[in-house]
């Protein structure tokens, strides 16, 4: 017997039309057709598997669609996107400057919230309760990445970008490593290793492609270091970046995404060996 038992039907015998979800069953012996109200949603690509189940107390369907592949588009703009913790993305149009998204502040509160809890609960021996803990910070971490990826796409969207530059992982988390010391670069550490930056990079890419925005990796190596105006390499001092050749002032991850924004895309033989 199934723990969670479900229903499925293949894509030749169901359709959704007008907020009704129209299938067949097998009732005293017969196969019939009934229909049932539902979400008014409009569909687009071709019909797949129909699977419904009950979760939390509610009937859930699951649609499955084959969207056709958009055309590229045929706008020529390029996007350079820096990922990090304290601010979650910063994106650079060329030509167009640059836009910060997402509160940094805010998630890493509840992202602490969150384990200062399951620390409790592990304490108490709270097995069961400490899982239940791990999922909601999951669904509530990917609604937050679906949420900033929209707004990115859009943007790009928005500003005529044909092409999105974004970091590879490992360019993210090369600023963590197993000598950092004292409670506050621990912190800093599990932060930065527990942060989805994986599934904040698929979901713009997925998001960007699907309106024809090509998406490419590029090597991330100095991008916070070299000035965007005189290519000298300086050390950040916090948040704000000051070239001692030439000047240039402007927030750090900004200088990330500006030269992000610059570079060549990786191969797919370079893609794999920088992120693996």
């Amino acid at each position: 017997m199934l723990k969670k038992p479900i229903c499925q039907w293949n894509n030749q015998n169901w359709q959704i039309s007008h907020g009704t979800l129209t299938l067949p069953v097998c009732l005293d012996g017969k196969t019939q057709q009934i229909q049932i109200a539902c979400a008014d949603v409009a569909l687009e690509g071709l019909p797949g598997i129909l699977r419904i189940k009950k979760k939390r107390g509610k009937w859930i369907a699951d649609l499955t669609m084959t969207i056709p592949a958009p055309k590229p588009v045929e706008q020529d703009g390029v996007m350079g996107i820096d990922l990090g913790i304290k601010v979650p993305a910063v994106a650079y149009v060329v030509g167009a400057g640059s836009r910060f998204f997402g509160n940094g502040r805010y998630q890493r509160q509840m992202r602490r919230r969150f384990y200062a809890r399951r620390k409790k609960l592990q304490k108490a021996k709270k097995a069961r309760a400490v899982k239940k803990s791990q999922g909601k910070e999951t669904r509530w971490m990917k609604d937050i990445n679906h949420k900033l990826s929209r707004q990115i796409v859009n943007h790009a969207h928005q500003q005529g970008v044909g092409t999105i530059k974004i970091e590879t992982l490992q360019g993210i988390r090369k600023g963590t490593t197993s000598t950092s010391r004292g409670a506050s670069a621990r912190k800093n550490n599990r932060m930065k290793n527990s942060w989805s930056f994986s599934q904040l990079t698929a979901f713009i890419t997925y998001k960007a492609e699907r309106l024809g925005i090509k998406v490419e990796q590029v090597d991330p190596a100095y991008t916070s270091q070299e000035c965007p105006a005189c290519s000298t390499r300086n050390k950040a001092a916090d948040r704000t970046y000051v070239c001692a050749e030439c000047g240039w002032i402007g927030h750090r991850d900004m200088v990330g995404a500006i030269n992000i924004s610059r570079r060549a895309g990786l191969s797919g033989e370079r893609r794999g060996a920088v992120g693996a």
